[in-house]
């Protein structure tokens, strides 16, 4: 459960100084550091995904 709420601050933080506090939250809360890192690539990974398939969707009609 603990994990759930540190990963719920990762993914909520917007601007650097939340993800710093986000960063630190999550280690308070015993989520291991290569664990953060990985979530954190992995949400990196996802919103670029997110980025991409807006960027090439055709819209009818244009």
């Amino acid at each position: 459960m603990a994990n759930e709420k540190a990963k719920l601050l990762l993914e909520n933080a917007s601007d650097y100084f939340e993800r710093i506090t986000a960063i630190q939250s999550a280690l308070h809360l015993g989520m291991p550091m290569e664990e953060i890192e990985d979530y954190l690539d992995w949400l990196r990974l996802l919103r670029s995904e997110k980025c991409e398939m807006a960027s090439t969707t055709v819209l009818p009609g244009i």
